[in-house]
């Protein structure tokens, strides 16, 4: 599992794959006969470590280049090319990174065939660029090894890697990390690490600076950019590569992350790790995606999106091109299109797909689930919820109509309806959220009940083709029941993704808490002439919901980071309502997000961008609330919500009362 790439590869496959056609000229002129079917691959020449870097490309089919070369998945980094480096009797200019990866992978006395998009595509001819991200699946598939570079040692990278050793090792006697075995390894060995037991398990005390070198390294470019899921997803052989020596098998990383998320202490490196994880738990994704296409399944793009919203490109409409090729659209790149358009369309024509499945299959709606995760199984009609869901101002930054998804804004707080929709029976920590592992229905459980009228749109489609496709409407109706109006909402804010552990984060944290009390008391006085009850205000922090409980030797560190609990002025303020465990879950709902009360006596948590006087709407089949705000006769989407009860959900009491009406939604 663990390993050294050695200085010398020696394999007959590594010699130049042509001689002629060698130009004068950098590899982006070097034409391509047939672009939807040859390649580029580049010859990295011999050398030492000081010498410059020196290569030539040689153009073949794609069919013929199966396994004679090694992949690269890498960041660019700076767009700025100002490494020079020498190609085809040349001077050229790669990314510094690009550069370091370079001097990385060539060996002292032979050639090295490589595939590396920096140097095997014109970057300048927008057409080829296109042509040749249809092949990009198959080249990754083709080549002999896929070698994933994160980077230079940008930090001291000597003492993160002993403890990598470490774990491994502490893997491979305790089976904690390996989540495919069927062994009959005990639960005493299975169990949570707590800070003061490092020591007996052979790693290092808490306040080693290993620990913030490992996190460094998880947290690098690599794990969280949209172009490395496809490059990982679909390659056969994997090997992680760092600095002037340090590798690691792909198996290896997913043990390193069983480890650390569901056996070490989680304060140990970094408690933001509440808030969105490290970059690193990117390997649980991609393991996902890539069993799936092991299995030949093919997923839809919407659901692909979904799953890796977060991640990040540097073309806006890369967010949904760089997963073309592992999805089961037939659409292809076109940078021509703007991002606004290209989000456009993909929104319209999910909403067509879901209209058109609905209409044919009725009678299966409650057979089926879906949900943005590969491993569950998929129907068109929570389709719709996930769209609308993902959707709304406050998830936008480029101009849209409110109901598209803008696929560039990655910070938006995580969902709610993925959790009151399908919800997880609490499992041992060597089972919990594991992608090899495939959801049945005692991991899952559905509550949703789904309306043909969840899809009613303003347009229809016929004959299976699309209706308004070019001229993309700016409106869609949708049957749905206006409940309720903000009355007072906070203002206090807590940022997504700053570490819990800062200062500033901690005190937003509690000006955020003392706020929601205040306006929670004050608003149900208003409402009912009370104030608010501790277990409701509870249950609309929590979402009303028992959220998977950390092992008990992991609480005392977990609570040490609720450095405002202590507070005299929140401690005396907020005790009668909230425990410190509880604390601990909220923390998890608030950023992101503001708390609000309602003309109706509900209290509840809502984008924080959400005004006073907006709406409350429930559609069928959704089990969350949206927040609407008014727009003359027709409405804007502002996100989803949770607004405390459940009365005016799909059986509830005030639910049944209430006559749904065509709600426009622009």
């Amino acid at each position: 599992m663990r390993m050294k790439l050695p200085r010398l590869i020696r394999r007959g496959s590594q010699l130049p794959l042509k001689e002629q056609d060698k130009a004068s000229s950098p590899p982006s002129n070097k034409p391509l006969p047939q672009p939807q079917k040859d390649c580029r691959i580049l010859c990295i020449l011999p050398g030492r470590a000081s010498d410059p870097v020196v290569c030539t490309t040689s153009v073949i089919s794609l069919a013929e280049a199966a396994g004679r070369y090694d992949a690269l998945s890498y960041c660019w980094g700076s767009k700025d090319r100002t490494r020079p480096i020498v190609c085809d009797n040349a001077p050229f200019s790669v990314t510094p990174n690009l550069e370091c990866a370079l001097k990385r992978l060539r060996a002292p006395d032979i050639a090295r065939n490589f595939w590396i998009d920096q140097l095997c595509i014109d970057q300048d001819n927008l057409r080829e660029k296109e042509q040749q991200l249809g092949l990009m699946a198959g080249i990754y598939r083709r080549s002999s090894r896929l070698l994933i570079w994160l980077g230079d040692d940008e930090d001291d990278s000597r003492k993160a890697n002993k403890i990598i050793d470490r774990l491994l090792k502490l893997d491979q006697i305790a089976g904690l990390g390996n989540k495919y075995s069927n062994d009959d390894v005990s639960q005493q060995t299975r169990g949570s690490i707590g800070l003061d037991q490092l020591k007996s398990h052979g790693l290092p005390g808490p306040k080693d600076t290993g620990w913030l070198e490992l996190r460094s390294l998880l947290s690098r470019p690599w794990f969280s950019r949209i172009w490395t899921v496809q490059e990982a997803a679909v390659a056969t052989k994997t090997d992680i590569l760092w600095g002037k020596e340090y590798s690691l098998s792909w198996q290896g990383m997913l043990s390193i992350m069983v480890l650390v998320r569901e056996h070490l202490p989680r304060t140990l490196l970094g408690s933001d790790i509440f808030f969105r994880g490290l970059p690193a738990d990117s390997v649980y994704r991609i393991a996902a995606t890539m069993r799936t296409l092991e299995d030949g399944t093919h997923h839809d793009l919407f659901n692909l999106a979904l799953t890796y919203k977060a991640y990040g490109a540097a073309k806006p409409q890369d967010k949904l091109y760089a997963l073309l090729n592992i999805s089961n659209s037939s659409q292809t790149a076109d940078y021509e299109k703007s991002a606004e358009t290209t989000f456009h369309e993909m929104a319209h024509q999910t909403i067509n797909k879901v209209y058109q499945e609905i209409a044919r299959r009725p009678e299966e709606l409650s057979q089926q689930q879906w949900h943005p995760y590969p491993d569950i199984l998929q129907g068109p009609h929570l389709r719709m919820v996930a769209l609308i869901c993902a959707a709304g101002i406050a998830n936008q930054q480029i101009s849209l109509p409110s109901w598209v998804p803008d696929w560039t804004f990655d910070s938006f707080p995580a969902p709610i309806w993925t959790r009151k929709t399908c919800h997880r029976i609490p499992a041992s920590a060597n089972t919990f959220d594991w992608p090899g592992a495939r959801p049945t229905n005692l991991t899952l459980e559905r509550s949703t009940i789904v309306s043909s009228n969840l899809a009613e749109m303003q347009w229809s489609a016929e004959g299976g083709t699309l209706i308004g496709s070019a001229t993309l409407p700016g409106t869609i109706q949708i049957k749905g029941l206006i409940c309720d109006v903000i009355s007072r909402r906070g203002f206090a804010k807590v940022d997504i993704g700053k570490p819990l552990e800062h200062e500033e984060q901690q005190k937003a944290l509690m000006e955020w808490l003392l706020e929601a009390d205040d306006m929670a008391d004050l608003g149900i006085e208003a409402s009912y002439g009370g104030g608010a009850d501790a277990e409701l205000f509870r249950r609309a922090l929590l979402f009303d919901e028992s959220m998977l409980q950390a092992p008990e030797i992991q609480r005392p560190e977990l609570l040490k980071t609720l450095r405002f609990a202590k507070h005299p002025r929140f401690a005396s303020t907020m005790k009668r309502k909230l425990q410190p465990w509880d604390y601990l879950q909220a923390i998890q709902n608030i950023p992101g997000r503001t708390f609000f009360v309602t003309q109706g006596g509900r209290m509840g948590l809502a984008p924080h961008s959400t005004h006073m006087y907006d709406k409350l709407c429930v559609l069928p089949g959704f089990e969350v609330p949206l927040v609407l705000r008014p727009d003359g006769n027709e409405f804007r989407l502002v996100g989803e919500c949770y607004a405390g009860n459940d009365d005016m959900m799909p059986g509830g009491s005030e639910y049944s009362r209430m006559t749904p009406e065509w709600i426009s939604i622009k």
